[in-house]
């Protein structure tokens, strides 16, 4: 695979990486991209299984370590070690703390939209139970061989009722295709080891976004790393969990204000 056809790089300046939820592209980043490219070089990448990228190889073994390892090199293609700031949303986000908590010495801020790290929650908690049970359908959908019901679920779960239904038919063959790695992805989240406390050591600028319109699994994550982490700075913003897609008019302002504050 040609890593121009995964990754998008355009503008100079200090690099801003981007990484995108489930279910998407580096695409999602357009807007936030022709935002900052006067003033900084944006690096978006297409994750494991999205956009212009392969599957992963070992798929029954999957982690999160396997994701944020092939970020890594990724962006070694491109920047060396140079250092960057990081934004990622929901499982893109859920990938920058990991990548950061591992390589917080190329890192210069983090910048998250709800990242989906439900392994920040305790076993009762009830958002962890809600999302294990999305996990759940979804598996059983995919064994049973049934794609699009797969697919509805996790659209639906996240964007509302009758979402998937009220989608072109094309569009919803492109989500049905890309479902599988969406289970890789809540496998990852499930099994990844780190805590809240394991969080602390991330000791560097970060802005996390969230609205109150989004389900409340991600709610309750965000509030585990309000707890943790030192330098956060926490904004409530209107639109839901896709809101860098769906509202990005809303979303861009505050990364592009938080970014403009570090340079400062």
């Amino acid at each position: 695979m040609q890593s121009d056809q995964i990754i998008l790089d355009r503008g100079e300046g200090v690099p801003v990486v981007l990484l995108h939820s489930s279910m998407s592209s580096k695409e999602q980043w357009y807007k936030l991209g022709e935002n900052l490219r006067t003033h900084y070089r944006v690096i978006a990448i297409d994750l494991y299984g999205y956009g212009g990228s392969e599957f992963p190889p070992s798929p029954d073994k999957f982690r999160l370590t396997d994701e944020v390892s092939r970020v890594k090199g990724l962006i070694q293609q491109s920047l060396g070690e140079q250092p960057f700031h990081l934004i990622g949303h929901s499982y893109g986000g859920a990938t920058a703390l990991r990548y950061t908590f591992d390589h917080q010495y190329c890192v210069l801020s983090l910048g998250l939209y709800e990242p989906v790290a439900f392994h920040l929650l305790e076993q009762d908690d009830p958002g962890l139970k809600m999302i294990a049970a999305v996990f759940n359908r979804i598996s059983s959908h995919l064994e049973t061989g049934q794609v699009s019901a797969a697919a509805e679920d996790f659209i639906d779960f996240w964007s509302g009722v009758g979402t998937y239904a009220g989608l072109a038919s094309d569009k919803r063959s492109l989500l049905d295709k890309q479902i599988h790695k969406v289970a890789l992805d809540f496998q990852a989240l499930l099994h990844e080891p780190l805590t809240g406390e394991s969080y602390q050591a991330i000791d560097l600028p970060v802005c996390l976004l969230h609205s109150q319109e989004s389900p409340l699994p991600t709610r309750r994550v965000a509030e585990a790393l309000e707890q943790h982490l030192p330098q956060l700075e926490a904004h409530w913003v209107k639109g839901g969990h896709m809101a860098p897609i769906t509202n990005a008019s809303e979303v861009n302002p505050y990364w592009i204000n938080f970014l403009k504050q570090q340079t400062l």
